[in-house]
């Protein structure tokens, strides 16, 4: 949750390390917890210091990294012993000597991949990304144009899951996301088709100027109108096509991005690299994305 507090600026900055107060509010929901379970003999269990450590989890290595820039993880340790909640006494080993025995254990948790299921009205714009972005298309920050479209944007205009993907339906789903009498569909990645119009549509520009209008918001920190959206993204018909796509395309991901400009045959946007997202983390693998463009998930997973 610190993370989506963060303009986008410093979500993605690798060296931005949290501050005092960021790492005390983590730390105090980690005690309480800890204070909510029990072992062995000892009920409401306390952490001492070093207990929690911030870090940088690798998804490939399987190897945690200590820092407190841009963690992306957190270790606990619970334990038994005289720094924290009393050694546990024994039984058998007793008879040999051994009354008490120190014990601890270690637990991971780390932020993964945001690209589960997105429930409908999230990614809400009538237009995608092709899968080939997080292919080296482009870097972060990367410009995507919509308008005029072409190999250069690898990217497309759709009607959602409604057919046909024509000028009229495009308009109407323009309209209604505007007006709220049309709501976009959720997203299971992998297995959701939207309907691509195979190129532009002019006589829809219009009424996208209006959604534009009615979206943006100023940026005090670029300086201009921005419009923050959640932008699906389809799979490429190959590794290097760029081309308009056209029909039934299944819809793989989505990424972080922000439209920057709408006029009449010029839209322009930019996708953000490495920001956080308040999704469903990927239920297919266990973190580190599909690149740098996939956002991350705010919600971590045990991977240790």
């Amino acid at each position: 949750v610190t993370y989506l507090t963060l303009p986008i600026a410093e979500q993605q900055d690798m060296g931005r390390a949290l501050t005092g107060n960021e790492q005390s509010q983590v730390t105090a929901q980690a005690t309480a917890a800890a204070f909510a379970n029990s072992a062995s003999d000892v009920s409401n269990l306390s952490l001492s210091q070093g207990d929690v450590e911030f870090g940088v989890w690798n998804f490939n290595s399987q190897t945690f990294n200590p820092t407190v820039n841009r963690p992306n993880a957190i270790r606990a340790t619970a334990r038994r012993d005289g720094a924290a909640n009393g050694a546990i006494p024994t039984f058998f080993a007793g008879m040999l000597g051994v009354s008490t025995m120190n014990v601890s254990a270690s637990s991971i948790a780390a932020l993964g991949t945001s690209g589960g299921p997105v429930p409908p009205g999230v990614a809400d714009v009538p237009f995608a990304i092709s899968s080939n972005w997080f292919n080296g298309v482009a870097n972060c920050d990367g410009g995507i144009q919509f308008s005029p479209t072409g190999a250069n944007g690898c990217a497309g205009w759709h009607v959602f899951d409604q057919s046909p993907a024509n000028a009229n339906t495009l308009r109407n789903t323009i309209v209604g996301l505007n007006d709220g009498s049309y709501q976009s569909p959720g997203i299971i990645p992998g297995q959701t088709q939207f309907m691509f119009t195979g190129g532009e549509v002019s006589s829809a520009f219009n009424d996208l100027i209006d959604l534009w209008n009615a979206k943006k918001e100023w940026s005090n920190d670029s300086g201009r109108y921005e419009w923050d959206i959640n932008l699906p993204v389809y799979q490429a018909s190959s590794p290097s096509s760029c081309d308009n796509p056209s029909g039934s395309i299944t819809i793989v991901g989505y990424a972080k991005a922000v439209i920057t400009k709408v006029k009449k045959n010029d839209i322009q946007a930019e996708v953000k690299c490495d920001g956080f997202f308040d999704g469903t983390p990927n239920p297919n693998q266990a973190g580190g994305g599909a690149g740098s463009l996939q956002p991350l998930s705010v919600y971590p997973g045990l991977v240790s």
